[in-house]
């Protein structure tokens, strides 16, 4: 059975190598539409931060649930100091996200933006751009938490227009949904890859499992986008959007994918491609072929 496979294994490597080069043309516009819903999402806590507590939205009154039990037992005065502090942090960052959030995405600018956020920095865009919405969020959520305990607190003087705020926001839902439409335009066309890799006699039947698999998460995935749900959900996407809980010094939660498995040294093309699509969108087809080799 394995030597079938291998037998027949360059037509299945040009397979898998079509579908992994659009498994990263997707993996890219997965990765900057979540850096727009990031900016949404920013720039819609820097909003409510710049109004009353008595007028905050509902939503906002939301993020209280993401608060530890710890942070909610201090007491008023270090809830304050605590809100001081990270209103200082986003003043500082926030003419950076306004710069970002300005980007044409389908162009050059953001291409290179994309490239820069892959890169090896520590502090990339994509990093500081996750960094900034959750410490807006945690803002919020302390505004939120003082209000409860009966502090009214008044809006925050956020150094740009309301007016140039909701500018952006405009200018970046359309952004996301020339993404979204771009994600599942890609997501149909690997559909119908994989099901001509089914129509393929030489799969064998346990590759053709996996494949019916895939595409029935490519199915789910389109699903999802006609649901408007975040691209995060998507099948092959292995990051949360859950808004993390904070302590005593405000650090925020890092969630940590665990790593994929060793693959034995004598495993087939076959159960080689079955990892692989089942694997992390960071695990790259020569990642696993070098677990094979090695």
């Amino acid at each position: 059975m394995v030597m079938t496979v291998d037998i027949n294994s360059d037509a299945m490597q040009a397979d898998i190598s079509s579908l992994e080069s659009k498994r990263q043309i997707l993996q890219q516009i997965v990765e900057i539409t979540k850096a727009i819903e990031n900016m949404q999402d920013s720039l819609n806590a820097m909003l409510v931060l710049g109004v009353d507590s008595k007028e905050m939205p509902e939503d906002a009154l939301h993020l209280y649930s993401s608060l530890s039990d710890s942070l909610r037992n201090l007491p008023v005065s270090k809830i304050k100091q605590y809100f001081n502090n990270l209103e200082l942090i986003l003043k500082g960052q926030l003419e950076k996200i306004l710069s970002f959030s300005g980007l044409d995405f389908s162009s050059a600018e953001g291409i290179e933006f994309i490239a820069i956020a892959s890169g090896e920095s520590e502090e990339g865009p994509f990093e500081l751009l996750d960094e900034f919405k959750r410490t807006a969020q945690t803002a919020v959520s302390l505004r939120v938490l003082l209000r409860k305990r009966g502090v009214t607190t008044t809006g925050s003087p956020i150094p740009v227009a309301p007016s140039l705020h909701k500018q952006q926001l405009q200018h970046l839902e359309a952004q996301e949904r020339e993404q979204r439409t771009k994600a599942k335009e890609k997501i149909i066309e690997m559909q119908g890859d994989v099901k001509a890799m089914l129509e393929n006699p030489d799969y064998p039947d346990a590759m053709k499992q996996v494949l019916k698999g895939v595409v029935d998460n490519l199915q789910r995935d389109i699903g999802l986008l006609d649901r408007g749900a975040s691209l995060s959900k998507l099948s092959f996407a292995m990051e949360s959007d859950d808004i993390p809980g904070v302590d005593e010094d405000i650090e925020i939660e890092e969630i940590e994918i665990g790593a994929v498995e060793e693959a034995p040294a004598d495993m087939s093309f076959s159960a080689a491609a079955s990892r692989w699509l089942n694997s992390p969108w960071d695990v790259s087809w020569g990642d696993i072929t070098n677990d094979k080799k090695s």
